[in-house]
């Protein structure tokens, strides 16, 4: 099924900040799944004991990635899968967010 046109929700992925790359190479091969998206650090805070590093520990927060990307809502079940299967245990949090409209001011 073709999504190119249907972006009707927002895709948070919050992930540490070594995953990125290979995340964005991820992305970039299901242009079908995703539509545009953006990156920005981002600072985590949790419990200590979900806290990777022992500097993050002492600073209260973990430095992370925020990815928000425009697309199907039904691609997002494929897409977490494939997310889940090539990065195991990379402790990426998500959430969606309708989108009411889009565009661009051109």
């Amino acid at each position: 099924m073709n999504h190119n046109f249907t972006r009707d929700i927002c895709l948070h992925l919050v992930l540490p900040q070594s995953l990125e790359e290979s995340v964005i190479d991820l992305l970039l091969a299901h242009p079908d799944w995703v539509g545009p998206f953006l990156t920005q650090p981002a600072d985590g805070h949790a419990a200590p004991e979900h806290i990777g590093s022992e500097a993050e520990r002492v600073r209260g927060r973990a430095q992370r990635i925020k990815f928000e990307i425009l697309m199907a809502h039904d691609a997002t079940p494929p897409l977490l899968t494939e997310l889940q299967a090539k990065l195991p245990g990379a402790n990426i949090a998500w959430w969606i967010s309708p989108v009411l409209d889009s565009g661009s001011l051109t």
